[in-house]
């Protein structure tokens, strides 16, 4: 995934895709694997995003087809890998614009998802104009000016609100404590993934000259690979995101159809048809007549 520093390495002219065109590169070397990969490791890790979307597709498991299985926070996830290990198989401007822009589309799935939970009909639909406006216009201005802060500040905000969000309905929700215990360990194991990645993606960026370089060659292949950090930044974000796309799951009261807004429409008719709960609570109705009521709104 993209930042500012290049850090080009390697012939990078014996690769079958040719010179770099991405503003972006990394700390490892250019096709010093093989001649079809620019990255290796930094391609082979995306297999992490892919494992994941396939492990936890969000769909019932009765569904006989595995792509159908896939929810759209699975399909966004599968779709950053499939993005990602294109840019670093390549280090191509189109593919590194794509795996950007899916980092946007994922976390865009995610807002949608916890933002609209609960939520009137009409303002969920104005929640979800509201949150792709925001993602298409944010990714319009990062293609056009091609400033890789643009989409770093972009996701970073993402990243932010997604995290408030979640913290909100974790704690705001009236549920018994231990489960709200277990959803806030939840939360914060798929925080201290992030953190991780966090690390090592900047440990990638500042160490990479002279100190990891020169460690891989210390150490040889294939042992060097384990020093590519910036793959390392791939599996732990691919742990970190779907820990939260579990969470987002849970705490949406997902129906395991993959609707992401859940207004409560079903709810609200069920509402309507059932007799005067509040006098049945408060047992103002005799028995005799409780039980009249309620058979007449199982009727209808």
């Amino acid at each position: 995934m993209g930042h500012h520093n290049r850090h080009f390495a390697g012939d990078a002219h014996v690769g079958i895709w040719g010179p770099p065109t991405s503003a972006a590169n990394f700390c490892e070397e250019d096709y010093a694997v093989t001649r079809f990969i620019a990255e290796f490791m930094n391609t082979l890790s995306n297999l992490a995003y892919v494992y994941f979307a396939f492990k936890y597709p969000g769909r019932s498991t009765q569904e006989t087809s595995t792509i159908s299985r896939l929810d759209s926070l699975s399909w966004g996830l599968l779709l950053v890998g499939l993005a990602s290990g294109a840019f670093h198989a390549t280090l191509r401007q189109g593919p590194q614009f794509a795996d950007d822009l899916s980092m946007l589309f994922l976390t865009g799935i995610m807002m949608q998802y916890i933002y609209c939970q609960n939520q009137p009909a009409g303002l969920s639909r104005v929640i979800a104009a509201a949150v792709w406006f925001s993602v298409a216009s944010a990714s319009l201005v990062y293609v056009h000016s091609g400033d890789i802060i643009i989409h770093m500040s972009a996701f970073g905000a993402s990243v932010a609100l997604i995290g408030v969000r979640l913290l909100q309905l974790i704690y705001r929700r009236q549920r018994p404590e231990q489960e709200t215990a277990e959803l806030a360990a939840r939360f914060w194991t798929g925080a201290a993934y992030l953190a991780a990645a966090f690390a090592v993606w900047n440990a990638d960026l500042e160490l990479c000259v002279p100190l990891l370089r020169a460690q891989r060659q210390r150490v040889g292949w294939p042992w060097a690979l384990a020093l590519e950090l910036h793959g390392w930044w791939h599996v732990l974000t691919a742990a970190g995101a779907a820990q939260m796309i579990q969470l987002v799951r849970s705490l949406c009261n997902n129906d395991q159809n993959g609707r992401k807004c859940q207004p409560n429409k079903e709810g609200s008719r069920r509402q309507r048809a059932s007799p005067p709960s509040s006098a049945l609570h408060r047992g103002i109705l005799p028995k005799e007549s409780q039980a009249d009521l309620e058979r007449i709104g199982s009727s209808r």
